[in-house]
């Protein structure tokens, strides 16, 4: 179902729900079991009216059905750079998560997505397409990347690496506000500004600008997002207080049919 499908529904709220609506946010390490224990709690407890997740349309089907995309769906959704850019992301990704001690099979978006089940809430897709953020991606990057990385490196002082340094040192479990991983989000604008651009203040507009919509409507959110995305988003959160929510911001709201047979007891 495509993305425009969900229009009405938030313009129908917005006559329906004139308030604005609050969001609750819970910044969490993805594959934490704290983070994914934090999740669930904070939706029962809070009992939102939607439960916004850090997906696309995409990426919640593959959760649903419980499978990953392999490499012919990737050639056939993606222009050959950019699957093979994701393919590579997702590989980091998963050694790092591996590397840290942690299961890459279990995250918060999928406990979330099962509690908001077990809650009968529907769940809000607030992040931009995982094709378009791999495009941008690998249409900014290229040759002179490494070299520029290199260069930029040699500029740093000892101050940023020792605050590199303490936020290595911070337990997962300590993390709750995106001020915790704050360093290593500047330094990334510092070492490959090229990429942050695209990962992250570009992904920080985009689910912004989804969650105005919804607060807008009228929807009182729990929205599970990474850390590294909090203050960003807080910050276009802040820009666009008082104003009236674009109505091309398309917001996908699924009905998640999982099974709650996954979400951690601890």
């Amino acid at each position: 179902m495509s993305t425009d499908s969900f229009k009405p529904i938030v313009d129908e709220l917005c006559v329906r729900m004139p308030d604005q609506g609050t969001i609750t946010f819970v910044p969490s390490v993805h594959f934490s079991p704290t983070h994914r224990h934090r999740a669930r709690e904070t939706i029962r407890t809070v009992e939102p009216d939607v439960v916004a997740v850090e997906l696309d349309e995409r990426r919640f089907e593959n959760l649903e059905q419980d499978r990953r995309p392999n490499p012919v769906e990737l050639a056939r959704d993606l222009p050959p750079p950019a699957a093979i850019g994701y393919t590579i992301l997702r590989a980091i990704q998963q050694t790092v998560v591996r590397l840290s001690g942690l299961d890459p099979a279990k995250t918060d978006m999928e406990t979330a997505i099962e509690t908001a089940a077990e809650l009968d809430t529907p769940v809000a897709l607030i992040d931009e397409p995982m094709a378009e953020t791999v495009t941008a991606l690998t249409n900014r990057i290229g040759p002179a990347t490494l070299p520029r990385l290199l260069f930029r490196t040699q500029l740093l002082g000892p101050e940023e690496y020792a605050r590199q340094m303490e936020v290595v040192a911070t337990p997962f479990a300590a993390i709750d506000h995106g001020d915790d991983v704050q360093p290593v989000i500047d330094n990334m604008r510092r070492l490959l500004p090229e990429v942050a651009d695209v990962l992250i203040d570009r992904r920080d507009r985009a689910m912004a600008e989804r969650l105005h919509r919804l607060r807008c409507a009228g929807y009182d959110v729990v929205a599970i997002i990474g850390a590294g995305h909090h203050n960003g988003i807080r910050r276009v959160l802040a820009e666009l207080e008082g104003e009236r929510a674009d109505s091309s911001v398309g917001v996908p709201i699924r009905h998640p049919s999982r099974e709650v047979t996954r979400i951690p007891i601890d």
